[in-house]
């Protein structure tokens, strides 16, 4: 059975160049000229670059990925599994960059408790992840089309119909896909604070492009979010996961029927 780390070094899912999205991110870091720097998932270290070009000499950079980073970088790279508990100190970074990250881990809750963990009282997590209630999502899903983002098959997208929504193409190891609401709410529940929320382009070719960047302007029907979140000064106690009990009711005798599951 392949193993996260073996799936993600044969499957490339990082961006090689500074688009839109990466662009923002860097604008964002830059802004608060944080002395310690992480960027989860970092690839090839796109960002990474930027950010050691416009931050102050000096300031602190660490990429992790598991992948190996390429040679004459002047970041600190780690090879590392991000689906566990990281490899760094408890307040280790000012800012954790986490960029089109969080859809790709079994467990979310588990990493963001561990950016939580390493991430300084005051620190900022700055968050990028694809928007399933997305605009595109709104028009293609009442049409029958698998819904963008989304996997079927750990190889090829299936159920799109059309090469043009990547029915056939590789697949990225998408997860866990949220909506705006569902990645506020896993973010107060695993103990932060959202401060901002903005929607980003995706990937569209022209000239539906043109639509896709006047949606981005309303992060509820974006096709990317970007958020900027922090620590909150208290975590809270989330409530368990409720499970379906099909023990009888008590005093009765008769077995009850499980009720259906609809997520």
């Amino acid at each position: 059975m392949t193993s996260f780390p073996e799936y993600y070094r044969e499957n490339v899912t990082w961006v090689g160049s500074l688009d839109v999205r990466l662009a923002a991110i860097a604008d964002l870091v830059v802004g608060r000229r944080p002395g310690r720097t992480l960027d989860l998932g970092c690839g090839q270290g796109v960002l990474l670059g930027a950010l050691a070009s416009r931050l102050p000499e000096g300031s602190h950079l660490v990429g992790m990925d598991v992948v190996p980073p390429p040679p004459g970088v002047r970041w600190r790279g780690v090879t590392a599994d991000i689906t566990g508990r990281l490899p760094f100190a408890d307040d280790a970074f000012d800012v954790v960059v986490a960029g089109e990250v969080l859809e790709h881990v079994p467990h979310p809750d588990l990493l963001l408790a561990e950016i939580r963990r390493i991430l300084q009282p005051g620190g900022r997590l700055v968050l990028s992840t694809p928007n399933i209630v997305g605009w595109a999502n709104r028009v293609l899903v009442p049409l029958g089309i698998q819904p963008l983002f989304t996997e079927t098959s750990s190889e090829v997208h299936l159920g799109r119909r059309w090469r043009v929504l990547g029915q056939g193409n590789q697949v990225q190891g998408h997860l866990k896909v949220f909506s705006h609401r569902a990645l506020a709410e896993i973010l107060a529940r695993t103990g932060f604070t959202v401060l901002t929320t903005r929607g980003m382009p995706g990937e569209f070719p022209s000239p539906v492009d043109r639509v896709d960047r006047l949606c981005a302007r309303f992060p509820s029907i974006a096709s990317d979010l970007l958020v900027v979140a922090e620590p909150a000064v208290r975590v809270p106690d989330p409530a368990p996961a409720r499970r379906k009990d099909t023990r009888p009711p008590s005093g009765g005798t008769r077995t009850a029927r499980p009720t259906e599951d609809h997520g």
